[in-house]
């Protein structure tokens, strides 16, 4: 899609740097391709597990919940970017060292049943607009029943008009930053031509 091909590049850069393969080369490798959850696994050229993730901003978005809930140890690395006229800038990387003893941090209370029991909830909502618009009360009062506000993690449901039903999850730089979980940041200089998103009306 075109609104990946900037992470895509990204990614590529990230793994041709830790692996000496480009991504598709790479990905070729993985047991499960480029659907694997993580960009880069330990073991396989690489003496760590790293998730690789771009952004504009502060939230960081991680991807599919319960699989993230699963992962303990491993590196995040975030590219941060503007988007300056077709080019997006990458200026900024980070990466953040998540260990085992940061599960509680990163989670809080949120445990893989509760979440998955949430998730199973998203997923049997019936497709179409209606049913969005039926279960929009009882979605937001169940987040907030499993939400740890104190945790850094944060839960994010997919639900549109159509038939999107899934629940992803998010983090912010910010406050990975001052959680006391080691990280590095260096400056960066990457260009990307990729046009501003747009949405259809």
């Amino acid at each position: 899609m075109e609104v990946q091909a900037h992470g895509n590049h990204y990614e590529d850069l990230k793994t041709r740097e830790i692996t000496g393969l480009s991504k598709a080369e790479y990905d070729a490798l993985k047991t499960n391709g480029y659907t694997s959850g993580m960009d880069i696994e330990k073991g396989l050229l690489s003496i760590s597990d790293y998730s690789i993730k771009t952004t504009k901003g502060n939230k960081v978005d991680c991807g599919d919940i319960l699989r993230r809930r699963q992962e303990t140890d491993y590196n995040l690395v975030v590219g941060v970017y503007s988007q300056c006229d077709d080019y997006k800038v990458f200026h900024t990387e980070y990466t953040f060292f998540i260990r085992p003893e940061h599960e509680s941090m990163l989670w809080g209370k949120m445990n893989y049943n509760k979440l998955a029991e949430y998730v199973d909830y998203i997923k049997n909502i019936p497709a179409g607009k209606e049913a969005q618009q039926e279960t929009k009360a009882e979605r937001t009062i169940l987040k907030n029943c499993i939400t740890d506000k104190n945790a850094l993690m944060a839960i994010h449901p997919k639900v549109d008009s159509k038939k999107q039903r899934r629940v992803q999850c998010s983090v912010k730089i910010s406050e990975l930053m001052t959680s006391g979980i080691e990280y590095k940041v260096s400056a960066i200089r990457e260009f990307v031509q990729s046009p501003k998103r747009t949405f259809k009306k």
